[in-house]
């Protein structure tokens, strides 16, 4: 689950620096001389040090919360790198570029789609803004994985706990506790540094595959999208463009359909909740662990701790959430293609850029495998699109989005294998009569539901 990176001596600083804070970590780093990571551990644990870090960890213990994921050092860690991989610069031209494309891209959706423009105004991000507003959903995601991953590291530690320094169980009586804050704020650097990597590559609030977003926000992150077609030789205006008109065109459909992100955030915690965690595969690395050797901790591997086999609720709740995330993505792919039509030299090729670059280059599908060991991958986002495609050739924009009203008129999975023959037996004229009763059923049946609740 870890990179290699994870293991790398200016992380365990980062930890460090952390849990005792800047300053009682600089002057350990310096009077170890920048050592390496088993140094730094060893000075740790040993020498003139070891009191203020003990009195330091008794704070942190004592601070530590309920969460098994320390998002205090998640979010400080993601601040962090995406500032130092990349210079955070949101030049006043880039933000009225990037806010000029999104309400250019609102009047092109108007002619297409009949879902009203999302609430917000638009907006121009940083990297750090992306962070920062991704980090409760985000949060609410990982934390039942957290809780399972330190569950076992506690368990798999328990036994090596024993073998403590005399000298550190004076100071923690309590081993497993101190193991509990080490394994939260070793998730937190590791879901930082996971957060950091999806605020590096999204272009807005919608192409990470899952909906992060708690607000309603219309907004571009103009330091991800430059360059991006460049091989294209389209000028980078059409390319901010272009992603201005799928990142509003998803949030007219999430703005407009609320039981959509729901459904897709409970789908995960059904996914997550079947998570098991290879405790045998912690052992094993634990096993044989000298504790009072500190420089044998940075051999901790945490990049192999999911079990391969799905149930078959997880498997059943993963093939739920494919389908509807093509279905998503195909809407969009599809309304945006027909919005910039008219406009964009390079329309055809920069969707063909867009499809392939959601589909396979996508960096939140390395992201949501290494952290919740889930596959997310639309398979039939293609025929997706070619469904909502045909149908607003048979039953018009309107008829095409009013299948978002209820999960029920949304097309299965067999529909999209083939959607030519999804329509090919069915006039227009019936289609639009099948889906007017069954709205005008719902509508009656809502009503009902909400005399009977007023009686």
């Amino acid at each position: 689950m870890a990179e290699d990176e994870a293991h790398q001596p200016e992380n365990w600083e980062e930890m460090l620096r952390s849990v005792l804070g800047d300053e009682a970590a600089e002057e350990i780093l310096r009077q170890m001389g920048g050592g390496q990571t088993g140094e730094i551990f060893e000075g740790i644990l040993h020498g003139k040090n070891f009191m203020m870090v003990g009195r330091q960890m008794q704070q942190m213990l004592q601070s530590s919360g309920n969460d098994p994921v320390n998002w205090e050092i998640a979010a400080q860690v993601a601040q962090e790198k995406v500032s130092r991989q990349k210079t955070e610069m949101l030049s006043a031209a880039q933000a009225d570029a990037a806010r000029s494309a999104l309400r250019t891209a609102s009047l092109w959706l108007d002619a297409v789609t009949e879902f009203m423009p999302a609430g917000s105004a638009a907006q121009a991000w940083t990297r750090q803004d992306w962070v920062s507003r991704s980090l409760p959903t985000f949060r609410r995601l990982l934390n039942p994985v957290g809780e399972n991953i330190t569950r076992a590291m506690s368990d798999a530690f328990a036994e090596q706990a024993g073998r403590m320094p005399e000298e550190i169980r004076s100071l923690i009586p309590d081993p497993t506790q101190l193991l509990h804050a080490v394994s939260g704020s070793m998730l937190g650097m590791q879901y930082g540094s996971a957060l950091a990597e999806l605020a590096d590559s999204s272009f807005g609030t919608a192409d990470t595959g899952l909906p992060l977003m708690e607000e309603s926000a219309v907004a571009l992150v103009p330091a991800n999208i430059s360059g991006f077609g460049q091989d294209l030789e389209a000028e980078e205006g059409e390319v901010l463009t272009y992603a201005a008109v799928r990142e509003a065109a998803a949030a007219r459909l999430y703005g407009n359909v609320p039981w959509l992100r729901p459904r897709i955030l409970d789908t995960v915690s059904e996914y997550a909740k079947g998570i098991e965690i290879d405790t045998g595969a912690i052992e094993e690395q634990l096993r044989g662990l000298q504790i009072e050797d500190p420089r044998q901790i940075r051999e901790i591997d945490l990049s192999d701790i999911f079990t391969l086999e799905l149930t078959d609720a997880q498997q059943d709740a993963l093939s739920r959430l494919e389908h509807l995330i093509s279905l998503v993505e195909g809407w969009v792919t599809e309304i945006s293609a027909r919005a910039v039509a008219a406009h964009l030299p390079h329309a055809v090729p920069l969707r063909e850029m867009f499809v392939r670059r959601y589909a396979t280059d996508n960096p939140a599908k390395h992201v949501w495998e290494s952290q919740l060991g889930m596959r997310l991958e639309p398979r039939q986002l293609r025929n997706a699109a070619r469904y909502w495609q045909l149908a607003e050739t048979k039953l018009g924009p309107e008829g095409r989005d009013a299948m978002w009203q209820h999960p029920d008129l949304l097309p299965g999975e067999s529909d999209l294998e083939t959607p030519e023959k999804a329509f090919e037996n069915a006039p227009a004229g019936k289609l639009e009569a099948e889906l007017d009763s069954f709205l005008e059923d719902l509508l009656n049946s809502e009503d009902k539901r909400k005399d009977g609740s007023e009686d």
